[in-house]
């Protein structure tokens, strides 16, 4: 059985950061006072320092006037996940999995539940960080 090994993903400013730019010529660049490569005004400042002029993308423009997500009720997401995994389970391990769900729901998921409404409390989406 093969084994799968995970690593976290770098944000998008690492990645540029320690990407070199694509460079159309064979000469190597120079460098600046600081020791930082120089970029000809052709090729322009990398990505990573770029900052938008003005007014924001159209991507986002209109973020803050978008609805919130609302948080499913509980039961309604149990009830959604004992569905999804009937096609792959089976009937022993279907009611098992009920069981399971139904000890979530009388222990510890109301309690997730009530974290999970806090934590979405001022936020634009309570699942963006995930």
């Amino acid at each position: 059985m093969a084994v799968r090994t995970f690593t976290m993903s770098t944000s998008l400013n690492e990645s540029l950061a320690s990407s070199q730019p694509p460079n159309s010529s064979t000469q190597p660049l120079s460098t600046n006072d600081e020791g930082k490569k120089a970029h000809s005004a052709a090729e322009g400042e990398p990505l990573a320092s770029h900052k938008p002029k003005g007014k924001p993308g159209m991507t986002y423009a209109g973020q803050d006037k978008l609805p919130k997500l609302p948080i499913p009720e509980l039961k309604d997401t149990c009830r959604k996940y004992i569905e999804a995994l009937k096609p792959l389970q089976s009937r022993r391990e279907q009611e098992e999995t009920a069981a399971a769900v139904q000890e979530f729901l009388k222990g510890d998921g109301p309690e997730l539940q009530e974290r999970l409404k806090k934590y979405a409390t001022g936020k634009t989406s309570y699942i963006e960080q995930f």
